[in-house]
């Protein structure tokens, strides 16, 4: 019980920012976070992770600048409606 308490809080302590990411991503669209569960699993287990985690970051990057032009590639992506005062 202690071991797997102190290899929890471990967990937790180094890669709670992730949880957080998933959990986050998870809630808004669970095939964008499957998605990135491969994307982590694929870089802690291959032999070339940290390659394919880099390749990773630079298409979610180029994704980003993408939708500025395309927004149709972000389907969850819409304008507020304007206001309408009185």
């Amino acid at each position: 019980m202690r071991a797997g308490a102190h290899n929890g809080a471990y967990c937790l302590g180094c890669c709670w920012g992730l949880m957080v990411i998933l959990v986050a991503v998870g809630v808004m669209n669970i095939a964008a976070m499957i998605g990135l569960a491969a994307v982590v699993l694929i870089e802690k287990t291959w032999s070339r992770g940290p390659a394919a985690g880099r390749a990773a970051g630079v298409a979610a990057l180029a994704l980003a600048v993408a939708v500025i032009w395309l927004p149709g590639l972000a389907p969850g992506l819409h304008a507020a409606p304007p206001m309408m005062i009185g």
